[in-house]
């Protein structure tokens, strides 16, 4: 059985002088119309006479002679007149024959590559938010045109801003029907990109300009537009849980003075902030992401214990919020709770495996905990585990080569 792959743009194949080379049932990927085709002979079929190429576009059923390589030796540049799905035969002679007949009808292609040479042409359209049932909702409107499309070739990926990592939204490709109703995650809320990306047979991966919009926190499928909605305000110093009625007036009121905390926690004023947030969090019990964020504020001026308090309501709230087992993970650091710190990180790995930044800091952890060993295996997964996650991937390469640096320098210490 002879081989082929396609590795940057070249075939690679074996060949015998005493028989036509076996079929080939896969095919690779090149994305350009000029590429070299590598071919090999035994050695003790050297020195060669000739070596002619034929290629189809019909899985073998008609043939094109291409011509011959002049110098007999590999590779051999092809040059593509359209894109397609190529299939490739060599036949070459030396002074003991041919190594077989003419390609015909019946003789299929010894190798096989598709070539797509054109990127798909792409365009998000402007996104609208709406709700079903209660649900966020945001529509989703595209245009994707290229003649080798995949069956499902659509994906979309969503950020917070100003520089979250890229989620998907979309599990599972879709279809290019021109448009999906994205139902917005529940602990999803703030600034948002979402990108739109396509790929197509010849590999390749486009990814449109990003649209930006703002969602608002999630409000419950109730009665008419004034109707209240029932909150739990629940006590955790003393287990009490008192039950509430916020008006959805109520809640608008508390979704503006969370946007004025967040505000002018950009502009480094994070005391306002605070104050603006708790008062969002006071009118609105069920601001899920404002407890959150009021962790947030108060672990950067220092307040540990209240970073703490404000983090566990908002995890009583939504177990799995991020943000909240991040912000949580990295007060337990702070107060040297290693034990914690690790629980927390490994939450969000529960359910997001592939989350390189988690990976990263759980690393850290098992450096503050001793097991060197715990680390390397976090850093490693943290460099490899999101190719689109590049600051990430420096980082954790970076406390690897520094790992491996204190090691040589004990090991030289140990071994004069």
């Amino acid at each position: 059985m002879h081989k082929y792959a396609i590795r940057h743009g070249c075939l690679a194949g074996l060949c015998a002088t005493t028989a036509a080379l076996g079929a080939e049932t896969r095919f690779s990927h090149v994305q350009t119309r000029v590429f070299d085709i590598e071919y090999a002979v035994n050695n003790d079929a050297l020195p060669l006479d000739t070596v002619r190429m034929w290629y189809t576009l019909d899985e073998g059923r008609s043939w094109h002679p291409y011509g011959y390589d002049e110098d007999r030796q590999s590779p051999l540049r092809f040059q593509a007149p359209s894109d397609g799905l190529f299939g490739f035969y060599f036949r070459v002679t030396n002074l003991a024959g041919i190594s077989g007949a003419v390609p015909s009808s019946s003789t299929k292609p010894q190798a096989r590559v598709f070539v797509d040479s054109v990127e798909p042409v792409v365009q998000l359209h402007k996104v609208r938010q709406t709700s079903m049932l209660g649900r966020r909702v945001v529509q989703l409107r595209w245009t994707a045109v290229d003649s080798h499309l995949t069956t499902r070739p659509i994906e979309f990926e969503y950020r917070n801003l100003p520089k979250g990592m890229w989620i998907s939204a979309t599990p599972n490709p879709l279809a290019n029907t021109g448009r999906f109703d994205w139902r917005v995650p529940i602990d999803v809320i703030g600034a948002l990109e979402i990108r739109l990306v396509v790929r197509d047979k010849g590999a390749h991966r486009v990814v449109s300009a990003p649209q930006s919009f703002t969602v608002s926190p999630p409000r419950p499928a109730v009665g008419g537009p004034s109707s209240p909605t029932e909150a739990f305000d629940h006590n955790r110093s003393t287990g009490t849980t008192t039950r509430k009625m916020v008006s959805f007036s109520t809640q608008d009121r508390a979704l503006e003075l969370y946007k004025k905390a967040l505000a002018f926690g950009e502009m480094n004023d994070p005391r306002r902030g605070i104050a603006q947030m708790r008062e969002a969090v006071k009118l609105n019990p069920l601001l899920t992401d404002g407890f959150a964020e009021l962790g947030r504020m108060l672990y950067g001026l220092g307040d540990l214990e209240r970073a703490l308090t404000a983090y566990e309501i908002a995890l009583d709230q939504q177990p799995t919020l991020r943000k909240a087992l991040h912000g949580s993970a990295k007060v337990y650091r702070q107060k040297k709770d290693y034990g914690s710190a690790a629980r927390r990180l490994r939450s969000i790995l529960r359910y997001n495996p592939k989350d390189a930044e988690t990976w990263m800091n759980l690393g850290d952890i098992g450096i503050f905990q001793g097991d060197e060993l715990l680390a390397r295996e976090c850093y490693v997964r943290a460099a490899q585990i999101d190719d689109q996650a590049s600051d990430v991937i420096e980082q954790a390469q970076k406390r690897l080569a520094l790992m491996a640096e204190v090691s040589r320098s004990y090991q030289q210490k140990k071994n004069p």
